[in-house]
């Protein structure tokens, strides 16, 4: 009887350590992605989520206001130039100011890459009148795009600034 008695504790063990080594193997083919938000809960989930939107809206609220800096420093731009019939010290900085508002810009659109500028303009003139419409056509494209879209037209509006204002560069130094 003692016998009996060891012999199906010894099963029943062994059918314990079966199913718990189951139920770990079940936990683990779980994707990876849910089961450390498994773990935490409904309502750390909910306010990571919360927070995740709040920054989404502070990033896109600062491309919107990036992009009518850089609308307005295009205009200053084209209105000095108008003035002088020439770039000057001021007008170069804000070249610099606009270059680094279209960079940052296109980056939180999502693209990185520099594009060939197509068809640049040969005079100082027509090159700082591009400026001043690619600055006010990427302010256009900003203000429409939600924060859940990406803009083929912010990233195309800001590829053509940046190489509009490195042409620019080379007219003035070449």
């Amino acid at each position: 009887m003692l016998k009996t008695t060891l012999l199906a504790l010894s099963i029943f063990f062994a059918l314990a350590v079966a199913a718990q080594a189951q139920e770990v193997e079940a936990q683990d083919s779980r994707p990876s992605m849910h089961r450390g938000r498994d773990d935490i809960g409904k309502p750390a989930e909910e306010i990571i989520a919360r927070a995740e939107i709040r920054h989404e809206e502070e990033t896109h609220k600062e491309m919107v206001e990036r992009a009518g800096e850089a609308a307005q420093i295009g205009d200053e731009i084209l209105n000095d130039y108008k003035k002088n019939n020439a770039l000057n010290g001021d007008d170069l900085k804000k070249l610099e100011r606009l270059d680094k508002l279209a960079h940052k810009i296109r980056g939180n659109a999502g693209a990185s890459e520099d594009v060939e500028l197509e068809d640049p303009p040969s005079r100082l003139e027509d090159a700082v009148k591009r400026i001043a419409d690619a600055s006010d056509l990427l302010n256009k494209s900003v203000q429409k795009t939600s924060r859940l879209v990406i803009s083929a037209a912010v990233i195309n509006h800001s590829n053509e600034l940046i190489e509009l204002i490195k042409h620019v560069r080379n007219i003035q130094h070449p």
